[in-house]
């Protein structure tokens, strides 16, 4: 359990810093140059862990074993694609939260499917952060650097659920043995077609492609290894516990984009993140005692 712990910490590090880079990224490159960039980078990063944990595993592709880990996929793939629309539309500093709160779902298929224990606790923190995130829709305003706002809030939500499913079905993985490695062997080949399609598109539409800066690599490399540290953690430690740790990211997305990205927020949109961040900290202690 304390690797896994250990490990969750690493992931809030290594998301929070690779949320601000890539919402910097996908308001300063057209759509078409950030998903290229986006899906090469992961396929290089997740085909490199294969080749440093098992090299044997690029001849051994065993349709039964992607069949399982297809779901973690689908819904790794579909969430890296709304993930751009809803930090090019929300304020960073409102949308994290909401995408952070995919342990209120966790939680939940934790204790019914995995059959992980939760108390009453647990399932009232989790029905307030919903409330928080609801009334947090409401009371959006337009702004220059949030165009439309509640857009960006839909598909933050849409995206936290793409999180708490791929996260659901890589525990139930592990769970039944399967290893680490292979799941980036899929994972990598998924995103490495990705990469050839979208490059493809740039070849046949007017968009040029981008040449790589330190914005780029950046935005596009650091998300996909808080990715891998957080499948080590979800091996080695309870989804129940993990998830609210690793979705601390938020907390520290939420301070610096105030500083970065110069967001301002108001009193009662600095209450409904409080309300979501303190009860995901609740969450957390309750995990570990």
């Amino acid at each position: 359990m304390f690797l896994g712990l250990f490990f969750a910490l690493l992931v809030a590090f290594f998301w929070s810093v690779g949320e601000i880079s890539y919402s910097r990224l996908a308001k300063s490159l057209d759509r078409a140059n950030v998903y290229l960039y986006q899906y090469l980078a992961r396929s290089v990063i997740y085909l490199t862990v294969v080749l440093i944990f098992n090299i044997s595993q690029f001849t051994s592709f065993n349709l039964d074993h992607f069949k399982v880990f297809l779901p973690v996929i689908i819904c790794d793939w579909l969430g890296s694609y709304v993930v751009n629309i809803a930090m090019s539309n929300g304020k960073l500093s409102v949308v994290s939260p909401i995408m952070a709160a995919y342990p209120i779902i966790d939680i939940m298929l934790g204790l019914i499917l995995l059959k992980e224990k939760i108390g009453i606790v647990e399932i009232s923190l989790s029905i307030i952060i919903a409330i928080s995130i609801i009334y947090l829709a409401t009371i959006q305003k337009k702004s220059k650097k949030a165009p439309h706002p509640l857009k960006g809030i839909i598909f933050a939500v849409i995206y936290m659920l793409f999180v708490a499913f791929s996260v659901f079905f890589e525990k139930s993985a592990y769970v039944d043995n399967y290893p680490v490695y292979e799941l980036y062997y899929y994972k990598g080949l998924i995103y490495l077609a990705t990469s050839v399609m979208f490059m493809s598109i740039i070849g046949i539409t007017p968009v040029k492609l981008k040449k790589p800066n330190k914005e780029i690599l950046m935005g596009s490399g650091i998300t996909p290894i808080g990715n891998v540290i957080n499948s080590f953690a979800l091996q080695f430690g309870n989804m129940i516990v993990v998830t609210p740790i690793s979705s601390m990211y938020s907390i520290i997305t939420n301070f610096l984009s105030r500083f970065v990205l110069k967001e301002k927020i108001s009193i009662k949109e600095r209450i409904c993140i409080a309300i979501i961040l303190l009860c995901t900290i609740a969450l957390i202690v309750c995990g570990i005692i």
